[in-house]
């Protein structure tokens, strides 16, 4: 996704600023990473110019060389006191659609959802720098229902923390969900908003 930005803010002709060094490139940077497979529509990045310019004409420049499918739909010049995206940023909404080997129906769905979310404790095996250790999610997990309407597939509504210190992984919510309902299968997940912390110009849990 970086190079492609890159080589679209070429296209656009766009006044980037760049790293000093023997291999310069444009000084950008995104809130957080977006796991791969997964889809979405609420991605912050922020961008280092080397000159003023109106967020107007930026996107509009920026909308005309970045490839179908991907578009900007707000843009602001940050104040000088702002903080990085990544630092500020606290949680993540997703839908998550599920996949199921067998047919599941949306109150047993329900119903194992309930149950998770009472438990004091969610435990599953998580990968970390010091190898793979048991790890609760409870605390991770903001909240998390099933969406009105939705019968074939089921769909989920989750929002989780997520800090540049680590959050809630959406696999590991899932495994937890599908054993908790007792199928396998996968699910097709769309990561809606980020929500951040220190700036009314940004997406912000109320």
């Amino acid at each position: 996704m970086q190079r492609t930005l890159q080589r679209a803010f070429r296209r656009a002709n766009l006044p980037l600023a760049y790293t000093n060094g023997y291999n310069p490139h444009p000084k950008l940077s995104f809130a957080t990473a977006l796991a791969t497979g997964f889809s979405s529509d609420g991605e912050w990045v922020e961008v280092e110019m080397a000159q003023e310019m109106d967020p107007a004409e930026w996107m509009d420049r920026a909308n005309a060389a970045v490839p179908n499918g991907m578009r900007f739909v707000t843009a602001f010049v940050a104040d000088a006191s702002i903080d990085t995206l990544s630092k500020m940023l606290c949680s993540a909404r997703y839908t998550i659609t599920l996949h199921p080997e067998e047919p599941v129906a949306r109150a047993r769905v329900e119903q194992a959802l309930s149950d998770l979310l009472e438990s004091k404790e969610i435990i599953v095996q998580k990968k970390t720098k010091s190898g793979v250790k048991p790890t609760d999610i409870r605390p991770e997990i903001i909240e998390a229902f099933v969406l009105d309407g939705s019968e074939d597939p089921v769909r989920i509504e989750l929002l989780g923390s997520l800090t540049v210190a680590g959050g809630l992984r959406v696999e590991t919510f899932l495994h937890a969900l599908l054993e908790r309902i007792g199928v396998s299968g996968f699910a097709s997940v769309h990561r809606n908003a980020l929500y951040f912390t220190g700036s009314d110009r940004l997406p912000h849990l109320s």
